[in-house]
C-alpha cells in the first residue's frame, strides 16, 4: 500500500492484457457457433500468475486482520443457495446492504471512442468489486455502473459485518481519490466529473427476508426489507464521493454523530439540512416515516482507518502526523493471551483489557525526553453525559533514553510506553496519542478507534 496510486493502475493494465490475448486467440482460430471459449485450450492463451482481483486483496486484506483471500462469486449469497429455485421458501436473516453507483462514466462516452471507456470502466467495477470482497462483502449484483453487494452471513456478527461494510466504504474513496482519478488525469480522461456515490444501510433479523424471486431459470435468491431498499435510495441522496448511512445501521452501533454529518443543499443562497429520506414515505396510517440519514465523516474517520499512517498523513486536512521512528498500537488481552487490535476493524466484548503502546527509536533524530499525552474520546448511549463526545485528557507518559546496563552506556535501542485500558461502552470510541519532544513540538499524532459491541 505505500503506492496507493498504482492500485488502479495495476487493474487497467490486467484489463488491458487479457483484452490483448483474447483478441488473439479469436485472431489464431475459427469459432463455431456452439464453442465456448472457456476452455482448457482458451486459458493456455491467457497470462499465467497472479491475477489482480488477487492482488488487490492480498494488499487490503491484511491491512484489516483478514486472512486469506475472498473468492465468493457473484449471485446468490453462498449462505442462502439453498433457497435456489424453491417458490415458497424463505428465511429471516439480517443483512448490511451496499450500493455503489459510478458518477461520471456517461459523460466519458461522449468524449473517448467506445473501447477505451468500456476499458476504463471495467477497470473501475473490478475495483470496486474486490474492494468489496477485501472486507468479506459478498457481490450480489452489477447493474450498468453500479455494484450492489451484501455484508454478513451465518458466521458473521452483526456488528463486523457494518464495521466491514464502513471500511468498504471509507477504502472505496480512497483508491477513487489516490489512485482511479490521479490515474485519470495521467492518462487523458477528464477527472473532474467522475465519481462515486454508495448508500449504506443495516437490516436485523426481523426487518430483512431472503427468497428466490422469479422463475427458476429466471430469478434470482435476493433479500427484501425497508433496510435492503433504502442502500440504493440512500445512494441516489449521497453526495459526491459520499457515503450516505441509514437509520438501521446508525441506530444499531451508535454511531457518534462526530463521524457523520446532516447532508445540506442550497435554495435561495441559504443552506438547507436533509436530516431524513426524501421523499419523506408513510405508513399504512399516513405517519411520516421520518428515516434518518447522515453522511460518513470520511476526513473524520481517517484519523484512525487502519489504513497505512503515512498514507493518511498525505490526504488532504489531515490531522495525522507520521514519523518513521514511532509506533502506536493497541493490543486486546482475551483469555490470557495477548494480540494487536487493528484500529476499528471489529467489534470487541465489553470488560476485555486493553493496552495502548508507544514504541519509539532511541538512535535516531529524536529529541528526548518525549511526552506522550494519551486523550480518549467516549461515544454512545451508554457513555455518561459528563465525558460523552468530549475528549478527556486520558494520561501523560515520559519516554527517556534508558542504559543498557551500568557497563554498557549506550541507550536500549527503543523506548516504550504503555496505557492500560479496557472495553466498558457499547458504540465507537477513539484514544488519541501526541508525542512532543523536549523542545516542545509535536513529532507524532495519531488515533486508533476502538469498537465495543
Amino acid at each position: 500500500m505505500e503506492n496507493f496510486e498504482k492500485l488502479f493502475s495495476d487493474v487497467y493494465q490486467d484489463v488491458t492484457r487479457k483484452k490483448t490475448y483474447i483478441t488473439k486467440s479469436f485472431e489464431n482460430r475459427s469459432v463455431t457457433v456452439n464453442e465456448s471459449y472457456d476452455s482448457a485450450q482458451d486459458f493456455e492463451t491467457m497470462p499465467v500468475g497472479p491475477q489482480n482481483e488477487l492482488l488487490l486483496q492480498n494488499k487490503i486484506r491484511p491491512l484489516f486482520g483478514k486472512i486469506g483471500v475472498n473468492s465468493s462469486s457473484i449471485g446468490t449469497h453462498p449462505d442462502f443457495i439453498d433457497l435456489e429455485g424453491t417458490d415458497t421458501g424463505t428465511t429471516q436473516h439480517y443483512a448490511c446492504t451496499l450500493f455503489v453507483d459510478i458518477m461520471g462514466s456517461t459523460r466519458l462516452s461522449l468524449l473517448y471512442p467506445l473501447d477505451k471507456i468500456f476499458l476504463f470502466k471495467n477497470a473501475v467495477i473490478k475495483t470496486c468489486v474486490e474492494v468489496i470482497r477485501s472486507f468479506d462483502g459478498h457481490v450480489h449484483r452489477l447493474m450498468g455502473d453500479a455494484v450492489m453487494a451484501f455484508f454478513g452471513g451465518n458466521n458473521i456478527e452483526k456488528e463486523n459485518a457494518i464495521a466491514d461494510a464502513i471500511n468498504c466504504c471509507i477504502t472505496l474513496r480512497a483508491v477513487l481519490e489516490e489512485s482511479i482519478k490521479p490515474w485519470m488525469e495521467n492518462n487523458g480522461f477528464e477527472a473532474k466529473d467522475f465519481g462515486f456515490r454508495i448508500g449504506c444501510d443495516f437490516g436485523d433479523d426481523h426487518e430483512v427476508l431472503w427468497g428466490s424471486f422469479g422463475y427458476h431459470n429466471v430469478g434470482e435468491v435476493s433479500a427484501t426489507g425497508l433496510p435492503v431498499d433504502m442502500a440504493s435510495k440512500l445512494q441516489s441522496l449521497a453526495s459526491k464521493n459520499q457515503t450516505m448511512l441509514g437509520q438501521g445501521l446508525l441506530d444499531y452501533v451508535n454511531w457518534p454523530e462526530q463521524y457523520s454529518k446532516i447532508k445540506e443543499k442550497t435554495k435561495n443562497g441559504s443552506p438547507i439540512q436533509l436530516p431524513v429520506v426524501i421523499p419523506n414515505l408513510t405508513n399504512s396510517v399516513g405517519d411520516s416515516l421520518n428515516y434518518n440519514m447522515r453522511l460518513l465523516d470520511y476526513s473524520n474517520f481517517m484519523n484512525f482507518s487502519a489504513l497505512p499512517r503515512n498514507f493518511r498523513a498525505n490526504i488532504k486536512d489531515s490531522k495525522v502526523i507520521d514519523n518513521i521512528e514511532i509506533n502506536y498500537k493497541c493490543y486486546v488481552i482475551e483469555e490470557g493471551k495477548r494480540s494487536n487490535y487493528i484500529s476499528a476493524s471489529r467489534y470487541l466484548n465489553k470488560n476485555i483489557s486493553l493496552e495502548f503502546e508507544v514504541i519509539a527509536n532511541t538512535r535516531g533524530r529524536l529529541h528526548y525526553p518525549l511526552s506522550v499525552y494519551y486523550t480518549k474520546t467516549n461515544h454512545g448511549q451508554e457513555t455518561p453525559g459528563n465525558e460523552r463526545n468530549s475528549e478527556q485528557p486520558y494520561a501523560k507518559k515520559i519516554l527517556s533514553k534508558v542504559r543498557q546496563n551500568s557497563h554498557n552506556k549506550a541507550p536500549l535501542p527503543f523506548s516504550k510506553a504503555v496505557l492500560e485500558e479496557g472495553t466498558s461502552y457499547r458504540g465507537l470510541h477513539t484514544m488519541k496519542c501526541e508525542i512532543k519532544d523536549c523542545n516542545g513540538f509535536t513529532v507524532f499524532l495519531d488515533w486508533i478507534g476502538i469498537m465495543i459491541k
